[in-house]
């Protein structure tokens, strides 16, 4: 026949693991930071140099996404090479 006892839930449970973000919302905070750095300190450009495994329309999307998220609006995004430029534009018919 079985025996029972009794025993503490914290000694039987298991531990809740810590959740970190993902790879992916690390990345866009990134992003989020950087533009927002680059666009409050007097409206500066934000540039990205591309390494050789990046690929330019990911890269221009995360910064797509990262001024939506922030309420940006205006922004234009230009490559030039093997860098992206990300900036706050005056007049809302460019980007």
């Amino acid at each position: 026949m079985p025996r029972f006892s009794t025993a503490p839930v914290e000694d039987v449970a298991p531990k809740r693991k810590q959740r970190h973000p993902s790879k992916r919302a690390t990345i866009q905070k990134q992003y989020q930071e950087a533009l927002r750095e680059a666009i409050d300190n007097g409206g500066q450009a934000l540039v990205i140099e591309l390494e050789p495994d990046d690929k330019p329309l990911t890269v221009r999307n995360r910064i797509k996404r990262a001024a939506d998220n922030l309420g940006i609006e205006n922004i234009t995004i230009r490559r030039r090479k093997d860098r992206i430029l990300a900036y706050q534009s005056e007049s809302e018919d460019e980007e």
